[in-house]
């Protein structure tokens, strides 16, 4: 087993919600940079509407491992 599963498995459910909610808000920059790159001048508006549709799609595309 990975040492940092066991780490993981170590941590207090609010910790484990902290690491989730960490890692959920660095996907969500890292989508929302790209879509800038792609859009330069997009409106917050936009960007949101985007955002939102690239995150359904990877939603609906994913493969469950």
């Amino acid at each position: 087993m990975d040492v940092n599963w066991k780490r993981l498995g170590l941590l207090k459910p609010e910790e484990k919600i902290r690491v989730c909610i960490d890692l959920t808000d660095g996907c969500v920059q890292i989508c929302s940079d790209g879509i800038k790159e792609q859009f330069p001048g997009i409106s917050e508006e936009e960007l949101i509407e985007k955002l939102y549709e690239r995150l359904q799609w990877f939603k609906r595309n994913r493969r469950d491992a």
